[in-house]
């Protein structure tokens, strides 16, 4: 280090504004031997301020670009050079031109001397100008980088919630769109973010700075933009914003693509929404096969859309019982998350019971005292609408499942129809309680408390001469079918053909 900086920094120490403000303009300019170090700049000079405030101002003007005032927050060293300079009212109006008040930046411009009024664009008969052509007329007589300072305004304005403010910010930036830095980019996919998120609209955002952000930003393996970028090009809306909205026009492959990858970057509606274009036979990425691995794995994540398409598929497909099992199970879970339809579906695979359910209980109350088992099956059959073979003959413990309960295979009835196994779901809170204690009364051996029960013949006796005696009637608890109507419930590809309405508005988008 020279003599002379040594001694200009001990002057600098013991108050020397002169000092303070060469120091500081040498290390904001990176002269006389000195490296560019800002910060450091900026302390000698906030140092010198209270004895020449005007000096101060004037060489951070001078030495700094807009985006480096705003980084380092100098505005308050800006507003006081714009009383005396010219070059500071430019980079001032700038500022506030993209803050938004344009009438502080013309009065700040009609300010300036040796016609820089008209260079600017800002005189009164050029108040139509974008505010991007304003901002490159002021970049040109005063160097800075606009995208850095759209930037740290826009940013602010996402910050506080003000999206509106936030996308007039942004529309003081110009194409080509490609040449904006990352951070840009990033900032305007966190603004479609924040508009999807809170229903609202993007107003005058450009569509094409809305696609090329989320493109340049999926590239860079950002999921949120792969998974708004794909639902736009295959024309799927993002919350409240329509596709059109984000991109100019589909391309379906690229659209399969990137919701691909952003389903593997961990958001499982993708999952759902891949499904939607691979099962359009129309697109140009129809695939059956891949179509319903999405919905299972959609399904997997817990989606009750996916859940409920899922189980109507597999319930058209179904001949089975395993089928009709599997099929039940995904019906289920989407029901208790709420959906309507999956809730209609399982209600028209329960026999109805026409008996009234104030008498029923009565009745059950009366069977009750004479055989508990027997109530409890006459419980069962009004919960879960069985016959009453099904009734007399069901295993609750082997026939329990998540979803309601499975009536085996009865090999004492002759007639294949009415002895072949059925899957009725539980469609209410009530029915999965009392199948619950019914599985813990009749234990894994078909015993109540370990007593075996009657054989079959012996409990239809029974039932029959308890109801003559306490004079009950059988349609009060048991439902009635015929062997036709019970196939229509009991395989999942007759029930398709009767329940074609249903199964209908189970897929439809």
């Amino acid at each position: 280090m020279r003599r002379q900086d040594i001694q200009l920094r001990l002057l600098a120490k013991q108050g020397d504004a002169d000092a303070r403000l060469k120091l500081g303009e040498s290390y904001l300019a990176g002269t006389s031997g000195f490296v560019r170090n800002v910060p450091v700049g900026l302390s000698y000079l906030q140092a010198a301020k209270q004895q020449a405030s005007r000096a101060a101002a004037d060489c951070v003007v001078q030495h700094l670009q807009l985006q480096e005032i705003l980084e380092f927050d100098q505005l308050d060293m800006l507003e006081i050079a714009a009383e005396h300079s010219d070059a500071a009212r430019l980079k001032l109006a700038a500022w506030k031109l993209v803050d938004g008040d344009r009438d502080a930046a013309q009065a700040l411009a009609e300010r300036c001397h040796n016609g820089t009024q008209q260079a600017v664009l800002l005189s009164k008969d050029q108040r139509a100008s974008s505010v991007a052509d304003v901002l490159q007329a002021i970049g040109a007589l005063q160097p800075m980088s606009v995208p850095d300072v759209v930037l740290r305004a826009a940013g602010a304005a996402l910050e506080r919630g003000q999206l509106d403010r936030t996308v007039q910010i942004l529309g003081g930036l110009s194409e080509p769109y490609d040449s904006l830095p990352q951070p840009v980019l990033q900032l305007v996919v966190e603004v479609v973010r924040y508009a999807e998120q809170h229903a609202l609209p993007l107003t005058s955002l450009s569509i094409g700075l809305v696609e090329t952000a989320l493109d340049r930003v999926a590239n860079a393996g950002d999921v949120y933009a792969c998974h708004a970028l794909g639902r736009a090009l295959a024309g799927i809306r993002c919350g409240d914003l329509p596709a059109e909205r984000l991109a100019a026009a589909p391309q379906l492959r690229k659209a399969a693509a990137l919701l691909l990858r952003a389903a593997d970057g961990g958001t499982p509606a993708a999952w759902l929404h891949l499904y939607r274009i691979c099962s359009d036979y129309r697109g140009s990425v129809a695939n059956p096969l891949m179509a319903r691995f999405c919905l299972e794995k959609a399904a997997q994540h817990g989606i009750s859309e996916a859940e409920r398409r899922l189980g109507a598929l597999e319930l058209r497909e179904a001949t089975e019982i395993d089928a009709m099992e599997k099929a039940l199970a995904s019906l289920f879970k989407a029901s208790r998350k709420g959906d309507a339809i999956a809730k209609l579906m399982l209600k028209s695979l329960v026999l109805p019971v026409q008996g009234n359910a104030a008498q029923a209980e009565e009745g059950i109350l009366e069977v009750q005292r004479s055989s508990p088992v027997l109530a409890m099956r006459l419980r069962l059959a009004r919960h879960f609408g069985l016959t009453k073979l099904e009734a007399l003959s069901v295993n609750p413990a082997s026939g329990r499942r998540t979803w309601g309960l499975v009536v085996d295979k009865n090999p004492f009835v002759m007639k294949m129809r009415l002895s072949e196994p059925r899957a009725v779901p539980a469609v209410s809170d009530i029915a999965l309680e009392w199948l619950d204690r019914s599985a813990a009364m009749f234990g894994t051996t078909g015993g109540e408390h370990g007593v075996t029960e009657a054989p079959l013949r012996a409990r239809a006796l029974q039932q029959r001469r308890l109801f003559e005696r306490l004079q009950l009637d059988d349609d009060l608890f048991f439902a009635s079918a015929t062997s036709q109507e019970r196939d229509a419930i009991r395989v999942g590809t007759k029930w398709a053909q009767k329940q074609r309405q249903t199964l209908q508005m189970a897929l439809a988008d």
